[in-house]
């Protein structure tokens, strides 16, 4: 497969990158030293299951490794089409489905072995002296949050396939992640304030707007790290709806992770270079 070997080559270029590196380091460090923490801290049951939940390694998470995630893939596609790479690449027998496959696969295994192993280290942290290992819930964790990860990744290399420009694709990939992670409570805060001094709610954003905000990629892992994974209530606070349960949060969150390479790609394939 043709894609295997641009995977193989963006892993060995991509981890090369000091700044990725540093993010690396920070990331790993935060669940490493959440392990430590949540034996300390907790006041319940002291289990991997448990530890999944905890908000000091899940907002980690939801800040750094969609951190990580952007800067792995905003230049993936541009830097190598504003300087040419990318149509003597095209000339070898490469298909530019097999482009962007790989520089997805390439790039999110640079953060996926190293969230892994310092998942695997802040688990055993937690086990020893008198945790217990809830191995599957664990490794359900391990793999939700990778697929996190790869929505970031996915969702900055779209961008990148859409633009020919370095600058718009960083502001893209950039301003996605400040508006996802970042202020996206502060724009649901001001609407719902905006609408009820206005008089047109009481009590709340109405359970369809509520429902929108709550497509956030990020508070989709985070519903449904808490909902399915560490056992506790995942659902939009003040709703009990059919619609935000954790099991269509899970659908969507593997949309999250199709759909914007896909309808990218479509575009990527039929663009003049």
């Amino acid at each position: 497969m043709s894609w295997v070997t641009i995977a193989r080559t963006e892993f060995e270029t991509t981890k090369e990158s000091r700044a990725v590196r540093w993010l690396l380091w920070l990331l790993a460090g935060a669940c490493v030293l959440a392990g430590y923490l949540f034996p300390e801290v907790t006041g319940g049951s002291i289990t991997t299951r448990e530890f999944a939940g905890f908000s000091f390694l899940t907002e980690s998470i939801n800040y750094l490794l969609a951190l990580i995630g952007v800067v792995l893939g905003y230049g993936a596609i541009v830097e190598e089409r504003t300087s040419g790479k990318l149509t003597l690449l095209l000339s070898l027998p490469y298909s530019r489905r097999d482009l962007v496959v790989g520089k997805v696969v390439g790039r999110s295994l640079v953060f996926a072995t190293a969230l892994v192993a310092a998942l695997a280290v802040a688990g055993a942290l937690v086990v020893y002296p008198f945790g217990s290992l809830s191995l599957g819930w664990y490794i359900a964790f391990v793999v939700v949050t990778v697929c996190y990860g790869v929505i970031f990744t996915g969702l900055a290399v779209s961008i990148s396939m859409l633009t020919s420009s370095k600058h718009v694709a960083t502001i893209g990939a950039f301003g996605s992640y400040g508006l996802f992670v970042a202020i996206w409570g502060t724009v649901e805060s001001s609407l719902e304030y905006g609408l009820e001094t206005i008089g047109m709610i009481e009590g709340g954003l109405p359970d369809a707007l509520a429902f929108v905000f709550s497509l956030n990629p990020v508070r989709l892992y985070t519903r449904i790290v808490d909902g399915l994974i560490a056992g506790g209530s995942g659902t939009t606070a003040g709703s009990d709806a059919w619609y935000f349960s954790e099991w269509l949060a899970l659908v969507a969150f593997v949309a999250w992770l199709v759909v914007p390479l896909t309808l990218s790609y479509l575009w990527f394939s039929t663009t003049d270079l």
